[in-house]
């Protein structure tokens, strides 16, 4: 008694869903990579002892609208980038301290840290705002 069974289909693998689940992949990592170029503002952790015989840091505070404020007078960015530099190189100031205000996001911030570490200081804080 023979039986007959069909023959077996061989099933081939396609490999065009594999290529478009690659293709994903390839565009998800390249829309999630981002390509800036980081790098770090060194910030003093205030730890240290002061020495006496330092001149007194430069304590500048930004304020919520984006005006920075030195010795109570107000500074745009480069202003003051350029004020700082002149008294540094006067030896008047051995760091410098940015307050924010609690309203101030983290752009502003950075920006005002990146032009105050421009100038030269190389003792750079951030600190609160006393009100």
């Amino acid at each position: 008694m023979h039986i007959e069974t069909p023959a077996r289909r061989r099933h081939s693998i396609g490999l065009t869903p594999l290529i478009d689940v690659v293709f994903i992949l390839l565009i998800f990592f390249m829309l999630a990579t981002s390509l800036m170029d980081w790098r770090g503002i060194g910030l003093a952790t205030g730890s240290a002892p002061a020495d006496s015989d330092q001149p007194p840091p430069a304590a500048v505070r930004l304020a919520a609208d984006g005006q920075l404020y030195y010795e109570d007078a107000a500074y745009s960015l480069d202003d003051l980038a350029e004020k700082l530099k002149t008294r540094l190189q006067a030896e008047q100031i051995s760091a410098a301290i940015l307050r924010p205000d609690p309203q101030v996001t983290l752009g502003p911030t950075v920006r005002a840290l990146d032009a105050l570490a421009g100038t030269g200081v190389s003792n750079l804080s951030l600190g609160e705002t006393s009100e």
